[in-house]
């Protein structure tokens, strides 16, 4: 009997993996998206901002490599505690460790970035207040015209150049007009080399292609210490201007900036404001001599009598207008007006010429300059004078918004005499072709006129006064009332007839206009800039 060998069966290889599958921790994956999404959306973000030449200024992007490092740290925990059940490799990719530098390195980059961006809207904002600023200080036309140009958005900026003010006058005459009589502007011209302006703080917000901006800061002057807030714009992508001297400001691309001129109020911030002594001095001179022009000019509704009669009390040597109860008189003057009853001639016997038609003739009437005036302007005016008479500002010329744009006194010291210069309006009666001197058409129909009535004030004791508590002056020891010491001394000029009121001797000394006639401006079709009207005074 015969026996068989066993035969030996083919072994299969093992179906078991080398190394036993561990599912990836659901953190180190989030960690990884989250890190991922950052980058990508930083990617194409930056693309689109380098391509519109715009910064790119997302903080919120700097959630996803916060919550990225969160969960990476989570991850790190979860897979040390499940004891091999978790991990964080993914095709030989250690998801925790990516997730987690990249989320540090490239928002650290970020962060720097912004800081950055930070740094360079904080520096630029404050290097163009103090052009601005130094603009202002320097009190020339030319000057205020450069700064009044930087508050006029880079679109408006490329059809006139900084340097072309009779461009800028025609453009944009009511709104450089108006910038000019601005709290700020005055007082630096007033002050001049003695004003000073410290930066205190610059804070701005980004806003979809453009940059809000306020930088806020303190002006000095002898006249006291004024808080002052600043609003500045930077537009972002402004294009190349093909404007022939178009300004250098409007000339590149990138941010420009812009100061933005405050429709209602002024940049400084008057309720927080302390004035020295001669701050309120020249507040009160300020005040006082607008309500003197104000009653000269209410005298003219009573026809020659009323004009005559303001030349005796407010132009004529030794007129007096605090003895006289002027609301009373000038209701007589009124009553006569057109009658000439007896009243009203006695009281024009009583007053006599004193210099009248001279005063009207030769002296009343200068250019805007302070020149003589030709032949043809000296007629002009004294139609004006004796026709419909002067107005006070704002009785016709107002902007679209019905405010009036010139309506500030300015007041200026000279060694020997205080001078206040009132805005007032002249109406103009149409002309007509008179031997040889030739009318321009817009002088063939009516018109209104800006101005300036020069009020003055001599008086020995007021400029000793002005002159003491200037040389005295002190801002660090401002007050936000008047110093009972200045009323004491304001007390000699007491309104008889009116305790409540001053009764400073204003001398009514000249007119300056250039009597060209002012157009309204109408607001162009679509909004944009107004469209171009006429002269100024």
């Amino acid at each position: 009997m015969s026996t068989s060998e066993p035969t030996n069966a083919p072994s299969l290889p093992s179906t078991a993996d080398a190394v036993p599958y561990v599912p990836v921790s659901w953190a180190a994956a989030a960690a990884a998206w989250f890190a991922g999404k950052f980058v990508v959306l930083l990617l194409a973000f930056g693309y689109f901002a380098f391509v519109g030449k715009k910064p790119l200024l997302m903080e919120e992007l700097l959630v996803l490599p916060v919550i990225a490092i969160v969960l990476s740290f989570a991850a790190r925990r979860m897979i040390r505690n499940s004891e091999g059940t978790r991990t964080g490799l993914l095709y030989g990719v250690d998801l925790v460790n990516a997730a987690w530098w990249t989320s540090v390195i490239v928002g650290l980059c970020y962060v720097a970035y912004l800081f950055a961006i930070d740094f360079a809207i904080r520096r630029d904002a404050r290097g163009e207040v103090d052009k601005w600023v130094n603009q202002i200080k320097s009190g020339t036309e030319e000057d205020v015209g450069k700064a009044f140009h930087r508050t006029l958005a880079p679109g408006q900026r490329q059809s006139v150049a900084a340097t072309d003010l009779d461009g800028m006058k025609t453009a944009f005459r009511d709104e450089l007009l108006a910038f000019g009589q601005s709290d700020l502007v005055r007082l630096a011209h007033r002050n001049k080399d003695q004003f000073k302006f410290e930066i205190e703080g610059v804070t701005w917000e980004n806003k979809p292609g453009v940059v809000e901006c306020r930088v806020t800061g303190t002006a000095t002057c002898p006249e006291g210490t004024f808080p002052v807030s600043l609003p500045l714009r930077g537009l972002e992508g402004v294009t190349k201007s093909d404007a022939p001297g178009a300004a250098p400001a409007a000339a590149g691309a990138g941010r420009q900036w812009m100061i933005v001129r405050p429709l209602q109020g002024g940049f400084i911030d008057q309720g927080r404001a302390t004035r020295t002594g001669y701050g309120w001095l020249v507040a009160i001179l300020e005040a006082d001599a607008a309500a003197a022009g104000k009653a000269f000019l209410d005298y003219q509704g009573a026809g020659p009598v009323g004009r005559e009669y303001a030349y005796q009390v407010f132009v004529a040597p030794g007129g007096d207008r605090t003895g006289f109860n002027n609301q009373a008189v000038a209701g007589l003057l009124q009553n006569s007006f057109g009658g000439w009853d007896a009243v009203a001639a006695r009281l024009l016997l009583r007053l006599g010429d004193a210099g009248y038609a001279d005063f009207v003739a030769n002296r009343f009437f200068k250019t805007n300059t302070g020149a003589e005036p030709s032949a043809w302007h000296k007629r002009r005016f004294g139609e004006a004078w004796n026709g419909p008479s002067l107005r006070p500002a704002g009785d016709k010329l107002r902007d679209q918004a019905g405010n009036v744009p010139d309506k500030e006194s300015v007041v200026t010291f000279t060694g020997d005499a205080v001078d206040v210069r009132v805005p007032i309006e002249i109406p103009l009666l149409p002309q007509r072709p008179d031997g040889d001197l030739p009318v321009q058409p817009e002088d063939q129909r009516p018109g209104t006129a800006r101005g300036r009535l020069v009020i003055t004030c001599t008086d020995p004791h007021l400029l000793a006064l002005v002159k003491r508590y200037r040389e005295g002056a002190n801002p660090a020891s401002g007050t936000t009332d008047i110093p009972a010491e200045l009323r004491a001394e304001l007390d000699r000029y007491k309104n008889a007839k009116d305790p409540n009121r001053l009764g400073l001797p204003w001398r009514v000394v000249r007119v300056e206009s250039d009597l060209k006639a002012v157009a309204v401006q109408q607001q162009a079709k679509g909004g944009g800039p107004p469209m171009p009207g006429g002269g100024g005074h």
